[in-house]
């Protein structure tokens, strides 16, 4: 005859079958988490390269637009590398209905790569050009 006592010390812990499926529905649960995880690394990182990239295309237009130099209609391009990663760039300016109004437009990808990541675009008003009778007016009003 089993006593009370023997009984309850077969009874401890899991058996081997408990066990494992307890272990196969934790895995079925752990691999959305761990697919969930690894997209919001990748996204993380596209972020981010989408962002450096804007940054060059603000330091690219920001350089052509605050330039004193006289404004050039055509397309500019260049590189530039942000926290390690390069960087290409290409500047158009365009010319509008207006003649002292210009058009800035810049495009940024990655070295190598043709898909834009960053596009930019802004207005630059330059002083009309002075003529000569602006010129004769200003220096009669002057006297």
């Amino acid at each position: 005859m089993q006593t009370s006592s023997s009984r309850s010390e077969r009874q401890r812990g899991f058996s081997l079958v408990e066990t494992v499926a307890a272990l196969g529905i934790l895995s079925l649960a752990a691999i959305p988490l761990m697919q969930l995880a690894t997209n919001a690394v990748q996204n993380t990182g596209r972020l981010e390269v989408r962002l450096l990239a804007r940054t060059t295309a603000e330091n690219a237009l920001t350089r052509a637009v605050s330039s004193r130099e006289p404004i050039e209609l055509g397309l500019f391009e260049g590189s530039e590398i942000q926290m390690g990663r390069p960087f290409e760039w290409d500047l158009t300016v365009y010319p509008t209905d207006r003649p002292t109004l210009f058009r800035f437009e810049v495009n940024v990808r990655e070295e190598g790569r043709d898909q834009i990541l960053a596009r930019l675009m802004t207005l630059k008003g330059v002083p009309a050009p002075s003529t000569a009778s602006d010129t004769a007016s200003e220096a009669e009003g002057v006297e």
